[in-house]
């Protein structure tokens, strides 16, 4: 990749895309450009609607093809996600000519649901290792995962919620700044961080703000998980009862690497290690395992998977309400 072009490029985006409580961000990061992503999505397609079968709030050109929408404008929030991160590499091409990027992440694997694309990651398919965007992005040689203390603007995190009376759910988003007990976005990390301010597509129809917008998220209280939900007033939409942990699985969090940075070794080693599992899952007839016929060659398995989209969204963001 043309690390070069991605510098020059990214101190020039540094002094636009900042929130207001400017922070540090990281120097190996795509922050400036998932930011700028972000400030050019919510201004175009600004609560525009929620629905957790659709995907995308429009189609566009990415590289030499189209990301095909369903149900635009209305999204959900892993399709948030992957709508920020083509449209940072959209940029990030305009502004460097290097189109090396969209080779390395083409246009299929934000469309197709195979299990070397990298929407069925981001959707967290229940196959794939993959607990949020954070393991998506690390399995395919861009993102390091970091801790809650670690976060910076531009980061994504992925969350787990345990509202009471509801089931369990999940939410896929974008961190934008730290807040502290009274929803005052903090400049950086310190001991007065009990929540963050995020974007990303929630809500309930086309209700109210539903769709990409903001929300302002409290972690719950240790050692009890007890839930910590404020009132801010008009126009500060909370989202609470949200797992405190240190555990990966529960609370997801890493940056998108500049692509200079980008492992394309590694990739191909954790996309081998994919379909080796999997293709073993089908041969010992494991609970769970792709619907292949369990006597399949290996490498017809390969074509299969390539011919198939045989991944699915994760059953935890389709809970009802769960994104109000």
């Amino acid at each position: 990749m043309k690390q070069d072009s991605f510098l020059i490029a990214a101190l020039v985006g540094f002094m636009f895309s900042l929130p207001a409580s400017s922070q540090t961000l990281p120097g190996d990061g795509f922050n400036t450009y998932i930011l700028k992503a972000v400030d050019h999505l919510y201004a175009k397609y600004p609560s525009k609607g929620y629905n957790i079968s659709s995907a995308y709030t429009h189609e566009f050109q990415y590289g030499d093809g189209t990301v095909k929408s369903n149900n635009p404008p209305k999204t959900m929030c892993v399709a948030a996600v992957a709508e920020v991160i083509s449209y940072a590499l959209k940029f990030y091409v305009e502004e460097t000519g290097d189109k090396t990027v969209m080779e390395y992440l083409p246009v299929a694997t934000f469309n197709r649901m195979r299990p070397t694309d990298l929407r069925s990651h981001l959707w967290v398919d229940s196959h794939l290792a993959s607990y949020g965007t954070a393991d998506a992005l690390v399995t395919f040689g861009i993102g390091k995962r970091v801790k809650f203390e670690e976060l910076a603007p531009g980061s994504f995190l992925n969350i787990n919620r345990n509202r009471p009376g509801k089931p369990p759910s999940g939410h896929a988003v974008v961190f934008i700044a730290y807040l502290d007990k009274d929803g005052r976005e903090l400049t950086s990390y310190s001991k007065a961080a009990v929540g963050f301010k995020y974007w990303s597509a929630q809500g309930s129809g086309t209700n109210g703000d539903a769709g990409f917008a903001y929300r302002y998220a409290f972690l719950n209280t240790l050692p009890n998980q007890s839930g910590y939900c404020p009132d801010l007033g008009a126009g500060k939409k909370v989202d609470c009862w949200i797992l405190n942990s240190r555990s990966s699985k529960m609370l997801n969090m890493g940056y998108m690497l500049a692509p200079a940075k980008w492992d394309k070794a590694k990739r191909d080693e954790n996309f081998k290690k994919i379909r080796d599992g999997l293709y073993q899952q089908v041969r010992s007839k494991a609970p769970g395992a792709l619907p292949f016929d369990d006597n399949i060659s290996f490498a017809k398995f390969v074509a299969r998977l390539d011919d198939v989209d045989t991944m699915q969204l994760n059953e935890k963001f389709a809970v009802e309400g769960a994104n109000e």
